[in-house]
C-alpha cells in the first residue's frame, strides 16, 4: 500500500470516529419481524446489484416492511436503470464533501430517516456508504465485517467483498429473521 492510499485510509478512520462521536440514536435489537421499516445502501456500479436489490425490495414490501434504498454508482456517467424511483436513490462520490459528509439532499434525507434497520451490503473499501451507515440514526445497523467498522454496526456478518451481491443479501435476511425478540404471551 503506497504511503499515500495509508494516509488516506488513517484520515477516513479519523473522520468517521469524529462522526460516530457525535451521533446520538436510540439502539435497539431488531429482528426481520419487528421491523417496519428498512434503508438498504448499496454499490449500484453494476447493474446485476441493481436488480438483486429490487428483488430484495420486492420481498420486504411483500411482507408488509417501508422499504428505502440508497445506491452508490461509482461510474463517470449515471447509468440507465440508475433512475430514482419512490423507493430508490442513487448517488455518485461527487454528492459527498471532501470530509464525505452529503452534500445533495437526496442522500442526506435518507440518512435523516430513522430506519428500523439499516443495511449496508456494500464492501469495506465503499467509505462514502461506510460514512452514511455510520451516521444515521437507525435503530439497528447491519454491515458486512471489517475489524476497522467494528463500531458502525449492530450486527456484523463474515462476508467476503467478493462474494455475490445474492448470496450476502440471504445471509443478512437469514440472521435477521433469526433475531426474536417477541416477547411471549403467557395466556397462550
Amino acid at each position: 500500500m503506497s504511503i499515500f492510499k495509508t494516509i488516506r485510509e488513517k484520515f477516513q478512520y479519523w473522520l468517521l470516529a469524529r462522526a460516530l462521536k457525535r451521533l446520538s440514536r436510540r439502539k435497539r435489537t431488531m429482528g426481520y419481524r419487528q421491523a417496519a421499516s428498512f434503508g438498504i445502501l448499496y454499490d449500484a456500479s453494476s447493474e446485476e446489484n441493481y436488480r438483486q436489490i429490487t428483488l430484495l425490495v420486492k420481498d420486504l414490501q411483500q411482507d408488509q416492511k417501508k422499504v428505502k434504498t440508497l445506491g452508490l454508482v461509482n461510474l463517470k456517467k449515471m447509468p440507465e436503470y440508475a433512475f430514482p424511483k419512490l423507493t430508490f436513490e442513487f448517488c455518485s462520490p461527487k454528492d459527498f464533501a471532501w470530509d464525505y459528509t452529503p452534500k445533495s439532499q437526496s442522500v442526506r434525507d435518507f440518512i435523516a430517516q430513522e430506519y428500523d434497520v439499516l443495511i449496508d451490503l456494500s464492501s469495506a473499501k465503499m467509505f462514502h456508504l461506510k460514512y452514511l451507515a455510520a451516521t444515521s440514526g437507525a435503530a439497528f445497523k447491519v454491515g458486512r465485517y471489517h475489524d476497522q467498522q467494528v463500531n458502525i454496526f449492530d450486527l456484523m456478518l463474515q462476508v467476503n467483498d467478493d462474494t455475490p451481491h445474492r448470496e450476502t443479501i440471504e445471509h443478512t435476511i437469514f440472521y435477521l429473521k433469526m433475531i426474536n425478540n417477541d416477547q411471549p404471551d403467557i395466556n397462550q
